[in-house]
């Protein structure tokens, strides 16, 4: 059976969870950010297990589009330098609540994502004491 490990992510930014307790998605608090795609602002919202391309948007999602992300609570626009080597794209970089960073691609549709921590053992123990063995 595979173990489903649930992400608790926040703002590198502000550090302020962007952790939505009142829209669950596949029976845990989703990711909400705030996008803006072609003029159009709305709110996003992903499933928070890793490797999950689960989401709600309250606006249309073109595909092969960039988003442009936003913290919900400071505002500040959530980019980085990171590129993403499928497509070209920014990623969009969210902190994890263990340590390290989760980096999303910004392009809909496409679905690269990786994980990067600063102290590998370090966060590999937190996980294992949240976690267990997966």
């Amino acid at each position: 059976m595979e173990k489903l490990i649930s992400l608790n992510v926040k703002c590198p930014k502000c550090k302020k969870s962007l952790m939505d307790p009142y829209r669950l998605i596949n029976k845990k608090p989703s990711i909400r950010v705030d996008i803006e795609v072609n003029g159009k602002k709305g709110k996003f919202r992903l499933c928070s297990y890793y490797g999950c391309f689960n989401h709600e948007s309250d606006i249309e999602l073109p595909k092969g589009e960039i988003l442009t992300v936003h913290c919900p609570k400071c505002h500040e626009e959530l980019i980085s330098n990171h590129i993403c080597e499928e497509c070209g794209a920014q990623m969009i970089p969210l902190s994890l609540d263990k340590g390290g960073r989760i980096y999303i691609c910004s392009r809909i549709g496409c679905k690269k994502h990786y994980l990067n921590f600063e102290n590998v053992s370090d966060a590999l123990r937190k996980m294992y004491n949240e976690y267990g063995y997966f």
